[in-house]
């Protein structure tokens, strides 16, 4: 069966802003969620990504709230680049625009490059949650689909569907991401809500035998934090993590600033060995450090 979006959403297809008049030209679907449907555009020569969604009350709420925090002098800076309607099939669609970037899911990324890189990548992602909970938001839905990460671990978070103002219930979740899915605390937004779901993140991606696809089937009874432990002690790059991913699951970080400062004096503490990273700057950098030596020589004794 067709629907509204398979005609919005066909490549070479236009979307017009009611209000604002702004065009934007349909390249292909990145993704549907239960929330609303995205797709990468282009005006003129910039590429944007664009979300529809389902429910108007529900998106103009995440349009608030993403504007909220764009507006704020941190990474999300012009995130948000419009909010418009769109008119399929004579009814209104409310969509907006957002920067569009290039990057990988976290399962590929650490699957292509190793699982070392976790540590700067669980870096920059704290470094997102403080912003946003700067802002007088929770993330609410982190996951790994909700992510992206590109060439030297930056993150990004792509879908806020999620996020909900501070002291409100979890309005989007997904469960064995959710803290209340454990029995470790309420659906309320809080930050420790969304750093409980930042310690299941992190192991999801380090756990080998794919143990998380099990958990959802567990009955509540049967759902003990002995099952992550278990990952911990297994996986070296979450054992060095244990004491962070225990905190946290355990709620005892009152906020993601405190987090991120554990985590920087932790890693710090355990001398983890960032040059196995493979970085190619590190490379050009050695290689223009020799230059710079090879033309300072060359120059005093020339």
């Amino acid at each position: 069966m067709t629907t509204w979006y398979d005609e919005a959403f066909r490549p070479g297809s236009e979307i017009k802003g009611k209000w604002n008049g702004r065009v934007y030209v349909v390249e292909r679907l990145l993704g549907a969620g239960s929330n609303g449907i995205v797709a990468l555009v282009r005006r003129g020569s910039a590429r944007f990504a664009l979300k529809a969604g389902y429910e108007t009350v529900d998106h103009q709420s995440e349009i608030n709230s993403l504007l909220a925090i764009s507006l704020k002098d941190n990474s999300f800076k012009n995130f948000l680049i419009d909010a418009d309607d769109m008119i399929v099939q004579g009814k209104g669609i409310s969509f907006y625009v957002m920067r569009y970037i290039e990057g990988v899911t976290l399962s590929d990324f650490i699957h292509k490059r190793g699982q070392d890189w976790i540590y700067v990548i669980g870096s920059n992602l704290l470094r997102k949650l403080t912003e946003i909970h700067k802002s007088g938001y929770v993330f609410g839905d982190l996951k790994a689909e909700n992510m992206i990460v590109s060439n030297y671990g930056d993150v990004d978070l792509i879908d806020f569907g999620g996020v909900t103002s501070k002291g409100r219930a979890i309005k989007q979740l997904t469960e064995v991401y959710d803290r209340g899915f454990w029995s470790m605390g309420e659906r309320v937004a809080e930050e420790s809500y969304d750093l409980f779901s930042f310690a299941i993140l992190l192991l999801k991606s380090l756990d080998h035998r794919k143990r998380f696809t099990g958990f959802i089937k567990t009955l509540p009874q049967n759902r003990e934090l002995d099952h992550l432990t278990a990952i911990m002690k297994e996986n070296p790059v979450a054992a060095q993590l244990a004491p962070f991913l225990n905190k946290a699951l355990h709620g005892e970080f009152r906020t993601s600033e405190e987090a991120s400062i554990y985590w920087r004096k932790l890693l710090a503490g355990k001398k983890v060995a960032y040059s196995t990273l493979k970085l190619p700057w590190l490379k050009i950098c050695f290689a223009a450090s020799l230059f710079i030596c090879g033309a300072t020589i060359y120059v005093f004794w020339g």
